[in-house]
C-alpha cells in the first residue's frame, strides 16, 4: 500500500511565517475554538510549488477549507465564534523539543472551549527519531499545553493514515478520554484529494473541497458540536 506521507513533498518549513504562527480572530462570540494544525489547516502562499493562497492547502477558497466550513456550521448554532488557528508544523518536525511550544503561547492563553488537534503528517519527515523518542508522551504533553481543564478536546489522526503515528495518537486519546476522530478512510479516497488541480504532487494530495468538507463534517459530528 502506498504511503501518501512519503508522497507529500510540501516542506514542513515556513508553512506559516514565524510571526504569524498564531492567528486569533475575536468576534465577540460566546464560544471559543482553537485549531491546532499544519498545512491542511493553513499554509501561506508559496508560489514556487503552485500555492498562492493563505488558507487550508488545496481548498479552492478560504470558505471551503475545513476550518471555515466548521466555523460556518458553528456560527449557525451559536452566533459569532471567536477562533484561533495555530500552525504547528515546526513542532511536528521537532516534537520532542517542548520549548518550541512557547512560540504558541498566545494560542494557550486564548483558553479555548474547544481544542481541535489536527496535525500528524509532518512527523513523517523525522520518522527516524520515533524509536529513540516515542511520540505518545510528547503528544500528550502538547495537547495538555493547549487544553484547559474545561476544554473539549477533539483529536484527529493522520489524513494519509500511517499506523506508526496513528497508534500513539490513539493511545493518548484512550488514556486521557479525548474524542478521537479517524480520518484514514477519507484520505484513502482519491476523490477527496486535489489530484489534477495542482502540478506539485505534494500539494495535489492535500484535501480538495470535498475532502475538506468531509473532515469538517466528521469533526463536527463525532465531536458532537452541533
Amino acid at each position: 500500500m502506498k504511503n501518501d506521507n512519503a508522497i507529500n513533498t510540501v516542506s514542513s518549513f515556513a508553512q506559516v511565517s514565524d510571526d504569524k504562527q498564531v492567528k486569533i480572530v475575536r468576534q465577540g462570540g460566546r464560544l471559543k475554538i482553537a485549531f491546532i494544525g499544519n498545512s491542511i489547516t493553513r499554509h501561506m502562499p508559496k508560489p514556487e510549488i503552485g500555492w498562492t493562497h493563505d488558507w487550508g492547502m488545496a481548498a479552492s477558497s478560504i470558505e471551503n477549507d475545513y476550518v471555515h466550513v466548521m466555523l460556518h456550521a458553528l456560527e449557525q448554532k451559536y452566533g459569532p465564534v471567536d477562533y484561533c488557528i495555530c500552525s504547528m508544523s515546526k513542532w511536528e518536525r521537532e516534537y520532542w523539543n517542548r520549548a518550541i511550544l512557547e512560540e504558541y503561547h498566545a494560542a494557550r492563553e486564548f483558553d479555548a472551549d474547544i481544542v481541535v488537534i489536527r496535525i500528524a503528517e509532518n512527523v513523517w519527515g523525522v520518522r527516524d527519531q520515533l524509536e529513540k523518542k516515542p511520540l505518545a508522551p510528547y503528544w500528550d504533553y502538547m495537547i495538555r499545553y493547549f487544553a484547559g481543564p474545561k476544554s473539549k478536546v477533539l483529536v484527529t489522526d493522520d489524513f494519509w493514515s500511517w499506523k506508526t503515528i496513528d497508534d500513539p495518537i490513539h493511545e493518548v486519546c484512550e488514556k486521557r478520554g479525548y474524542t478521537l476522530i479517524k480520518l484514514g478512510d477519507i484520505g484513502a479516497d482519491e476523490s477527496n484529494k486535489a489530484i489534477g488541480q495542482f502540478d506539485h504532487p505534494g500539494v495535489a494530495i492535500h484535501p480538495n473541497d470535498k475532502g475538506m468538507r468531509a473532515i469538517a463534517e466528521r469533526i463536527l459530528t463525532e465531536g458532537e458540536l452541533l
